[in-house]
């Protein structure tokens, strides 16, 4: 049988695989029932070596007559991998063969293959055949700068319990957003804040996440849009000087700088029609623009607070400067994309002298 353990999680990949061969290999079998090849390699003939040992072990039987397991241990050279060793002709050709006699001899009886993996498409052989003839779990996508918040609640929520803590949800919010989605660094930092609470149950407190757990989570482009909503220039500046070396963020945050506006000037607008009385909306959903009618409770408090730091000529022409500077960044070639970025932002959020 094989078992697929696949994406960037690398916490969920070795669980799941540590799952397995408890399941399989008692304890003290494991010298003769279980062997684990290292498929991290740096050249073609490491993972030419790395494939052959795992076609040995997962087809020699277990000196003491039990279950055999074979691990390949984050294979890089995979098909569907990128980089110098996955896409050396001799290892594209070994890997093909390896799933083409995977595919016309079946594992013997007892006999599993574990394979965990950063990168293997749906659309390959071997993704097929684990499909096929054993299991496949996906271990956490890559994440793109939107999707990790999301990521990270749902991890925590996930290995809370286990824990043996207590967090209300603006805790877990600011633990989540403090640590980032990693599954393994936010077990660690869980078991950090137990120790410092000293027993099971204790209800972790704001206090002592910002006390205990280490901040993991580098400045991304919504760092832009939070320093837009508090109308700050200062966070602005540092987020800019943060972000610099990352010329892929850049475009990620133009396009956040355009939507954050939007959403302003469109709560903006609302405030001055009355259509909202502090953070409840005074008029039916049905009648509200979709943009609007998608906000409510929290978010739409934050976004009201916000938007009442601007005017709605401020914040219009704030909107114009961004579609400016968006079609600037695409026309741009040798130009540092921050230096088209950084002015917008300042020339939004700075104040006009009032005559």
């Amino acid at each position: 049988m094989i078992h697929l353990f696949v994406g960037t999680d690398d916490y969920l990949k070795t669980e799941g695989a540590k799952r397995v061969i408890d399941g399989l290999v008692p304890p003290g079998d494991r010298d003769f029932g279980l062997e684990v090849i290292d498929g991290a390699c740096d050249r073609a003939d490491e993972a030419l070596d790395a494939l052959a040992r795992t076609e040995e072990a997962v087809r020699t039987p277990s000196f003491l007559g039990g279950n055999k397991v074979a691990w390949l241990r984050e294979a890089n050279f995979l098909p569907g991998a990128k980089g110098r060793v996955a896409e050396a002709q001799a290892v594209k050709d070994a890997c093909a063969g390896f799933v083409e006699r995977l595919q016309k001899e079946p594992l013997p009886e007892g006999h599993h293959l574990i394979v965990t993996t950063a990168v293997c498409p749906k659309t390959t052989k071997f993704h097929k055949l684990a499909e096929k003839a054993g299991t496949v779990v996906e271990c956490g996508a890559a994440l793109r700068y939107w999707d990790v918040a999301k990521a990270a609640q749902e991890r925590l929520a996930a290995v809370l319990p286990a824990s043996g803590l207590r967090m209300a949800p603006a805790v877990r919010d600011a633990f989540a957003k403090r640590v980032g989605a990693d599954t393994r660094t936010i077990v660690s930092e869980l078991a950090k804040l137990r120790d410092y609470l000293g027993k099971d149950g204790a209800e972790v407190a704001l206090r002592d996440v910002e006390a205990v757990t280490s901040s993991s989570v580098g400045t991304e482009p919504f760092a832009i849009s939070e320093a837009l909503l508090a109308r700050s220039p200062i966070q602005a500046v540092r987020a800019v000087e943060q972000l610099r070396a990352d010329k892929n963020a850049a475009f990620a945050a133009a396009a956040m700088i355009l939507n954050t506006l939007n959403d302003l000037c469109a709560i903006r607008d609302a405030l001055d029609r009355g259509w909202l009385a502090g953070n409840r909306w005074e008029m039916p959903a049905e009648n509200l623009p979709a943009r609007l009618a998608r906000l409510n409770g929290w978010a739409l408090g934050k976004q009201v607070e916000a938007a009442k730091r601007y005017t709605l000529n401020e914040l219009r022409a704030g909107r114009h400067y961004a579609v400016e500077m968006r079609f600037k960044l695409v026309d741009a070639t040798s130009q540092d994309t921050w230096a088209i970025i950084e002015p917008v932002l300042m020339r939004v959020l700075m104040r006009r002298a009032r005559r």
